[in-house]
């Protein structure tokens, strides 16, 4: 499913809580290259590249032309800026997983028209080997201050609450 956190455009698709309990790192980076590629990409405005680690059910179902039309507009309309992109070591649920799935986190910086103070992002991403070649198969966002620190030690959700100084007006606050 589609939903639009803070401004951004992610596809948010859970993973559930179950994994995030369990899982521990992997022996080898398997399924952090497709993470690595795709935040790049799309933080170049490169969609159609981003679109070739990316299962059908992250595209859903689209053409590459078409899902990358669509990532083109959400982006130049929301003037999207990606920042620092940090991808962490693969994990897994149990040692055998590490060949077929891992989850990938990734702590990503951006920033957009609604949202110009930016934000930092902590998301994992599930990574299936689909045939031989990994692929991302879903991405969370995560909120909840317990996953973050279960997936990302020592960081802590940003505070962005009056970071704008008190003068300053934004779009469609003019009446207030």
């Amino acid at each position: 499913m589609k939903a639009n956190i803070g401004g951004v455009t992610v596809l948010l698709l859970s993973v559930g809580a179950c994994p995030a309990a369990l899982a521990e790192s992997c022996v080898y980076d398997y399924g952090a290259g497709p993470v690595v590629e795709y935040t790049r990409a799309m933080k170049e405005y490169r969609f159609k590249d981003a679109y070739g680690v990316l299962t059908d059910k992250m595209t859903d179902g689209m053409a590459r032309e078409e899902w990358a039309a669509g990532q083109s507009r959400l982006f130049d309309v929301g003037q999207v800026v990606i920042g620092k992109l940090d991808v962490r070591w693969p994990q897994h649920i149990d040692p055998a997983s590490c060949a077929k799935q891992v989850l990938v986190p990734n702590v990503l910086s951006a920033k957009d028209r609604f949202n110009n103070q930016g934000s930092v992002e902590f998301e994992l991403y599930t990574v299936v080997n689909d045939g031989g070649t990994w692929k991302i198969d879903s991405q969370e966002t995560l909120f909840d201050e317990a996953d973050v620190h279960r997936w990302f030690p020592g960081h802590e959700i940003p505070e962005y609450k009056d970071q704008l100084p008190a003068d300053e007006v934004l779009p469609g606050d003019e009446g207030f």
